[in-house]
């Protein structure tokens, strides 16, 4: 690796979103606080965030291709 143009590491808190305190580095010399991680993303929780739509999105499809036969 070439000397000098890599960025310096820096131990810096990551704040959770449930408070939770971890310890990590990086290059950002501030401090962490998360809107989102994997306790409350929908990748990890596996709960949609469109749960209000329940059903009309397939409804809209079932009208829009109505004529054609699957």
């Amino acid at each position: 690796m070439k000397k000098g143009i890599h960025p310096e590491y820096h131990e810096i808190n990551v704040t959770m979103t449930n408070g939770k305190t971890v310890k990590m580095y990086s290059s950002v010399k501030k401090d962490l606080v998360l809107s989102t991680d994997n306790l409350n993303h929908s990748a990890w929780t596996g709960q949609r965030t469109n749960a209000g739509d329940k059903g009309r999105r397939a409804a809209e499809f079932k009208n829009k291709f109505a004529g054609f036969n699957f």
